[in-house]
């Protein structure tokens, strides 16, 4: 489930358009950069409630530190944020959690600066890990570069300021890692909820207001890495009528 607006054919517009793809630059670097207490263990940092105006404001700070360093940063996000800030499905979440497959060793050194920065000033607690990007743990470097790419060709703008713009994960992506998600211990009672939003997003913006066929879903699923069981799937129907009162899936 990529993005675009070439005509449907059942579900062939589902696979991804060649892009040009460009190269990641350096190795991992981790946001915020692991910390050990004494003893060597990894410190764990508070989770915090957050609201739309707070990571608003919070990625307001991080927009102007970056520009007044002559920077210029293009994240996508994933999760929470994406619901809480751009779609308004959720009153609040935890982080920002992101991933940017051409960000520099120094930009990074810049970002990190940034959120420690927004932490320090912000008027409410934020957590030490408001801003990460633990997600790039479970993708493969390619897989970010694609991701990234369509991204950029899709345009859903999360956050933007001179300095930095933030840009919602692929809709198919953001689906096939909430049904993923979904069987596993992991599961939050909201990922059916999120997985209908998604599909609907990607249903109304790229397949011209037309059901996806199942097989796509799990073709695309496998691509990325995920799995699409069929009583995940049929469980996200039942949510996607109740939400939307039409079909989002085809079986």
């Amino acid at each position: 489930m990529g993005c675009g607006s070439s005509q449907p054919s059942n579900g062939e517009e589902l696979q991804p358009r060649p892009l040009q793809v460009s190269a990641p630059q350096g190795g991992l670097q981790m946001i915020p950069a692991p910390q050990r207490d004494q003893t060597g263990r990894p410190i764990r940092h508070q989770y915090y409630d957050l609201r739309r105006e707070d990571l608003r404001q919070a990625l307001q700070i991080v927009a102007e530190f970056l520009a007044k360093n002559r920077t210029q940063v293009t994240l996508v996000a994933v999760g929470g944020a994406v619901n809480t800030i751009l779609l308004r499905t959720r009153d609040t979440t935890h982080d920002v959690d992101f991933f940017s497959s051409d960000l520099s060793h120094s930009d990074g050194a810049l970002l990190q600066e940034a959120a420690r920065i927004a932490q320090a000033q912000s008027t409410i607690p934020l957590g030490g890990d408001w801003l990460n990007n633990s997600t790039t743990l479970y993708m493969g470097r390619a897989l970010q570069v694609e991701l990234r790419d369509l991204a950029i060709q899709q345009n859903d703008i999360v956050f933007q300021s001179p300095g930095l713009k933030v840009l919602a994960a692929p809709w198919g992506y953001a689906f096939c890692t909430k049904v993923d998600r979904m069987s596993k211990r992991s599961a939050r009672p909201y990922d059916g909820t999120d997985a209908a939003v998604y599909l609907n997003r990607f249903i109304a913006t790229q397949n011209h207001n037309r059901p996806v066929n199942v097989s796509v879903i799990q073709a695309r699923a496998t691509h990325f890495g995920t799995s699409a069981p069929i009583e995940q799937l049929q469980a996200v129907e039942i949510e996607y009528r109740r939400l939307y009162h039409s079909q989002g899936i085809l079986f």
